[in-house]
């Protein structure tokens, strides 16, 4: 049995057409969808790539796995890649894997691709080598091909050999595109944009592997649709921006539903004129459309190669995308579901259980276990999600009662104004509430939305009185789930 794995990044979970119905085009991915299982309540257990990413790829919480928003994975956790490459799989990863910080990459160490080694941290850190495990290696990873936001060392050389050198001249870096709201017309055609390049590597690998009897992990990892909001000219003729509605909640903002620092962030979509942010959904929706066509290259490629029916898929995103709704844009920490909630739908072979939705709640920590559960593989140690393979596979009940999602304080990695602070908060949400607390200003102040009559969280009812034994029961709950949440291993004696 194989594992294709779909990622992308920054990915709303209601901008898919199979979600009751949306503007998005994304007809392959609908299909995966009407052929598999779709997740319609799956949360990221905090909305920052590099926390999420190692969350989703260890089955555990950010806090356990110490990365809280920006840093270095450890080598020690244990992750799918590695537990695939130990029971024979080989394992491959192509576009962004995100474990390792690119402006450290750039910057300190001077390359224009991405690194997965490890060991090269630890030796700037002036941390002693710990003994060779290839297993380990690049987190499980043998075969890797990098494309991330800044590192794109290996496109551009992808380019050269294409003859297509020219498009790399005048480009604008990708953290300070020019225009309003990091919004432009891509300098690629779809043909030759990263989307392009990192689908048709996965393509070509899962082609050279038809015959073999060894399974594969191939992890097909889009950048898109991450901000900047750009997309090539013929993505967005699919599209009509006049057309696209604005969210509910674009010009609504009230100030006091937002706790200070993270009020830096707010109203950012209003300032722009109308047309602006229609263009800033368009754009959004267009790199979406050029990620589903990648997704039927991948998928195309399976098909031929004779492996669709003994390979298990997957689609998923790190987190969401807030474009517009509550004023806001790309990923400040405030836990409203624009940014906690993700697609989520995993195709099993032979056409199990085809078209089922699943409306509870799930967490990203639940697809490493749950990934493994239908390998037939045991679930490694230190593992806090669930496996859901059992119920997957019998069409039984899925669903927690709640899910946990947190963000850790990094004001002093804060990226500036205009990305919006990063600040403590951490978020109980059931089905039919939901439940923000922010550390830093103070017991008095928490979001409480009842999601039921309020879906839009417009109404903060934690002052309520009328909500007073709501709140004190959901503050036990999210207490509960904080200790439950702590790193289930022993201490570490040494670093490693």
């Amino acid at each position: 049995m194989n594992v294709l794995w779909f990622m992308t990044d920054q990915h709303r979970a209601d901008c898919l057409g199979c979600m009751r119905p949306h503007y998005a085009q994304t007809p392959n991915i609908d299909r995966l969808a009407a052929e598999g299982i779709l997740f319609e309540n799956a949360f990221c257990q905090s909305p920052v790539c590099m926390a999420s990413r190692a969350s989703l790829f260890t089955g555990r919480y950010p806090a356990a796995v110490r990365v809280r928003g920006m840093g270095v994975l450890p080598p020690a956790e244990t992750t799918f890649p590695e537990v695939l490459q130990r029971n024979g799989f080989h394992t491959a990863a192509f576009g962004k894997v995100h474990f390792t910080p690119e402006q450290y990459v750039r910057n300190e160490l001077h390359e224009e691709s991405p690194t997965l080694d490890w060991r090269r941290f630890l030796k700037m850190a002036g941390i002693p080598p710990i003994p060779e495990d290839p297993c380990k290696e690049r987190y499980g990873f043998q075969t890797y091909v990098g494309c991330e936001d800044i590192l794109q060392g290996e496109f551009k050389k992808w380019l050269k050999e294409k003859g297509q050198s020219s498009l790399l001249e005048g480009k604008p870096e990708k953290w300070s595109a020019a225009g309003p709201g990091d919004l432009y017309v891509s300098h690629y055609p779809s043909e030759y944009h990263p989307t392009t390049f990192i689908a048709g590597q996965a393509a070509e690998f899962i082609e050279a592997r038809k015959g073999q009897a060894q399974p594969w992990f191939t992890f097909c990892s889009f950048v898109a649709p991450h901000h900047p909001f750009e997309a090539p000219e013929d993505q967005l003729a699919r599209y009509d921006a006049g057309s696209l509605p604005l969210p509910p909640t674009a010009g609504d903002v009230e100030a006091a539903l937002i706790p200070s620092p993270a009020s830096d962030a707010i109203g950012e979509m209003c300032r722009y004129p109308e047309d602006v942010q229609r263009r800033l959904i368009l754009h959004y929706l267009a790199s979406i459309s050029l990620v589903d066509d990648g997704v039927g290259r991948v998928l195309s490629a399976l098909e031929r190669s004779g492996q669709k029916e003994n390979t298990i898929i997957l689609f998923t995103s790190d987190h969401g995308e807030f474009l517009g709704h509550h004023g806001l844009l790309r990923k400040p920490s405030l836990h409203y579901d624009e940014t906690l909630q993700v697609p989520l739908l995993i195709r099993l072979p032979g056409g199990q259980h085809t078209g089922r939705r699943v409306s509870d709640l799930v967490e990203l920590t639940d697809v490493h276990p749950t990934l493994l559960g239908l390998l037939g593989l045991p679930v490694n140690e230190g593992v806090q999600g669930i496996d859901w393979s059992s119920p997957l596979r019998s069409g039984g009940p899925i669903g927690r009662e709640n899910v946990y999602a947190d963000m850790f304080d990094l004001e002093p990695m804060r990226f500036g104004k205009r990305f919006g602070p990063y600040m403590a908060v951490q978020t109980l949400r059931t089905k039919h509430w939901k439940l923000n607390v922010y550390p830093a200003a103070g017991p008095q102040y928490g979001q409480l939305f009842d999601l039921v009559n309020d879906p839009g969280e417009t109404q903060n009812r934690y002052a309520d009185p009328a909500c007073r034994d709501r709140r004190e029961a959901l503050l036990w709950c999210l207490l509960q789930r904080l200790y439950k949440n702590t790193d289930p291993l022993p201490f570490w004696l040494t670093q490693f």
